[in-house]
């Protein structure tokens, strides 16, 4: 008796993991827009975090999750309010059913978060623990993996993505639509992570190209979007920022004009007096002596 041979179709070919962490992001969180030839799956475990896609802003909240195709421009950014637990999974993967899950936020259901909690148990018992650092972008270990454990995970994976197309309802995908609402949320949202940024570097020379460089945002959008939230420039938000920490330095008494000059990072003490009486309307000794009067 014959039996024909039937080739077993692979609708869903994953074929390696570039990257797998568990992070825990505090409310001031923000990574720049970045871009990378593989898929990235975002999934809020607790919390919530706030998503720009390609200029178009989201909320996700506890148990949603985005995809990032492959060249998409995305960035993650704490809301300034709540904390997140994030899982992020990055993959490659050419198949063309990918296609269904751009440009959409997916609300979990219960049987798509066992399986990716099978996912993550094996990914945990393959690499020794799941990556929290943020700045830890080394190539995946598996040489201690129990055999069997990358089989296990692309399996798990491709299954928890199937998972998803096939409970597709109304109710647990919503599209990712650019709006006036969305465009302003990720204006607002990056605008907030400039500003944290700034704040972070009170110490460096304000600098656009520092800013565009770090956020790859062009000069012109980055001045628009920063202006149209603060109604002032990047720089000259910056250097205010460092003159009202002089100020509160100089109030405090513990450090002469000088050291004051050094903290803030200036090339110079006269730079620092220039800059400071530009922009209160007198030197520092005389703000000093104001101080005592």
């Amino acid at each position: 008796m014959a039996f024909e041979f039937v080739p077993v179709n692979t609708d869903i070919a994953i074929t390696g993991f570039h990257s797998i962490y568990y992070f825990e992001f505090d409310i001031d969180f923000y990574h720049p827009p970045e871009t990378h030839d593989f898929w990235e799956l975002v999934y809020v475990d607790y919390g919530n975090i706030n998503a720009v896609v390609d200029g178009v802003g989201c909320t996700l909240t506890k148990g949603q999750m985005i995809f990032h195709q492959p060249m998409e421009s995305h960035s993650h950014i704490g809301n300034g309010q709540d904390a997140g637990n994030v899982v992020v999974i990055s993959f490659a993967c050419d198949s063309p059913v990918m296609s269904f899950f751009n440009k959409k936020i997916f609300t979990l259901e219960k049987n798509s978060q066992k399986i990716l909690s099978l996912f993550l148990g094996e990914a945990s018992n393959a690499l020794g623990n799941i990556r929290s650092d943020y700045k830890d972008t080394s190539k995946l270990d598996f040489s201690k993996a129990p055999l069997g454990s990358l089989q296990l995970m692309q399996g798990y994976l491709a299954e928890f993505l199937f998972s998803i197309i096939r409970n597709n309802n109304t109710s647990s995908v919503t599209a990712l639509k650019a709006t006036q609402h969305t465009r302003q949320m990720a204006e607002t949202s990056l605008t907030d992570s400039i500003i944290y940024f700034i704040q972070e570097n009170i110490d460096k020379a304000p600098s656009l190209e520092m800013l565009c460089s770090r956020f790859s945002l062009s000069r012109t959008y980055l001045c628009r979007i920063f202006k149209d939230s603060t109604g002032t420039s990047p720089v000259n938000y910056w250097i205010k920022l460092k003159i009202k920490e002089a100020k509160k330095l100089l109030r405090e008494g513990n450090k002469n004009i000088s050291q004051i000059s050094d903290i803030l990072g200036y090339s110079n003490i006269h730079h620092f007096t220039r800059m400071f009486k530009r922009f209160t309307g007198m030197s520092p000794s005389a703000y000093k002596t104001s101080l005592k009067n």
